[in-house]
């Protein structure tokens, strides 16, 4: 918006008298009060921003300024504007986390270099010494609104004052960071130039730190607490019945997804994080030993740096176990009541609800290759692993489910396994309406 000094002063001359009015036309506009409050707010700062240092209070109308109605009628344009850009990057935001797979890689996380460490605790410094200077009631409000989220209503009811009076206090703080934002970058009072959004992050995050009032050791502090809570790329894998997916991560790691199984990838600056919450996932990664690679399923932690390795969730008819194969490398495994264990190629680990760790061999992942293996698991749950890949669903009786079963399925003839399921165990198949089956003990 490019406006003049002169204007920009008229129309913060008054903003005050049109205050009720910009809120309640956001408010129509955005359907949520607090969100209004914020937009009348962010009017005011741009206001600010081109009124050659004037602060609204403060401001008098220049010569040949519009009459009052035209002021309140451009305000409210602004205000109307401004509601209009919100309610866009809602709707943008919206669409883009409604899709099925939602991926978002963001830059990496900037270190500060010792040129730039000494700028912020400059800054630092300077914005300790402004907030100092405000009134106690303006201090409060700014630190419990803008650094720790607080709603200007609980504010206002805290404090015992209005609402106006909390946003009175909060412009009257802007001011005076305005004002330390000058200092810091050397220019005079009223000659700011707009400032790119980048560095006005920069300064909200050197605000979060002074409002702390905290040095510089308690702002590498929260550096560390931002860096190992930021989530820097996301993704949210979800595969359907007999369909297999495959993903490529960020840094290049792939992973696989079985039929009917669900994982939700983070990437943080020091750790890859995957949660497998139901299902079975195979991984192929790549080796970053500031950034370990780490698959949560349940109450069981897998830990890499670089390697392939599979996981499965074995769902409740096998207690809920989960299983730790390795193809290469090595893979730390924990739980709870057990000692952490390392896991090296061709080894694997079968870990129950109560902490029970029995090792297994065998391919990782044989689904990748079409296969299913069973050594002595119970008939209910080797129906329940190959119903992934059948339309139909396969169940057993509890008398059924309990028989042991030990062998290799092709899931492709997955069907042909079933009709000669019968001629190599004492049961018999019950097929009902919409191609379910049951398979049943001999005469239940």
């Amino acid at each position: 918006m490019d406006l003049s000094a002169s204007f920009s002063r008229t129309l913060l001359a008054g903003f005050g008298a049109a205050y009720a009015d910009l809120l309640r036309v956001t408010t129509r506009s955005t359907g949520n009060r607090e969100d209004a409050r914020e937009l009348v707010h962010d009017t005011w700062l741009r206001l600010a921003e081109h009124a050659d240092g004037a602060t609204g209070e403060g401001a008098t109308p220049a010569d040949g300024a519009p009459a009052p109605r035209e002021v309140a009628a451009y305000l409210t344009t602004m205000a109307q504007n401004l509601s209009i850009d919100y309610l866009r990057r809602g709707q943008r935001h919206a669409r883009h986390v409604r899709d099925e797979t939602v991926q978002v890689e963001l830059a990496a996380p900037h270190v500060p270099d010792v040129a730039e460490s000494v700028m912020y605790a400059q800054a630092l410094a300077a914005l300790q010494a402004a907030l100092a200077k405000l009134p106690e009631r303006a201090r409060a409000v700014f630190v419990a609104h803008r650094l720790h989220g607080e709603k200007q209503p609980l504010i206002a009811e805290r404090l015992g004052v209005s609402v106006n009076t909390v946003e009175r206090d909060l412009i009257q703080a802007s001011a005076c960071i305005e004002d330390a934002l000058h200092r810091w970058r050397g220019t005079a009072p009223g000659r700011m130039q707009p400032t790119s959004g980048g560095r006005r992050r920069s300064l909200g995050a050197l605000l979060g730190l002074a409002g702390l009032g905290a040095g510089g050791t308690l702002a590498w502090q929260q550096w560390g607490v931002y860096r190992d809570t930021h989530v820097q790329w996301s993704l949210a894998a979800l595969s359907q019945r007999a369909q297999f997916m495959r993903y490529t991560l960020a840094d290049g790691s792939a992973m696989q997804l079985d039929a009917l199984s669900q994982a939700e990838v983070r990437y943080y600056a020091g750790r890859r994080v995957v949660q497998l919450s139901r299902g079975a996932a195979f991984f192929s990664v790549v080796r970053d030993e500031a950034r370990p690679f780490i698959v949560e399923a349940g109450a069981v932690r897998v830990t890499v740096l670089g390697t392939r390795f599979g996981v499965e969730r074995l769902g409740p008819e096998a207690g809920d176990a989960v299983l730790v194969q390795v193809e290469s490398g090595r893979v730390r495994v924990e739980a709870p009541g057990m000692s952490p264990r390392v896991l090296g190629a061709g080894e694997g680990l079968r870990l129950s609800a109560d902490g029970k760790a029995t090792p297994t061999a065998g391919q990782a992942a044989s689904w990748r290759e079409g296969e299913l293996v069973f050594e002595d698991a119970p008939l209910g749950q080797a129906l329940a692993r190959l119903s992934r890949y059948t339309r139909a669903d396969l169940q057993a009786t509890p008398g059924a489910a309990r028989l042991p079963l030990s062998g290799r399925v092709r899931i492709a003839q997955a069907g042909a396994w079933l009709d000669a399921l019968p001629r190599a165990m004492p049961v018999q198949l019950q097929r009902r309406a919409g191609g379910d089956v049951r398979v049943a003990l001999q005469g239940e």
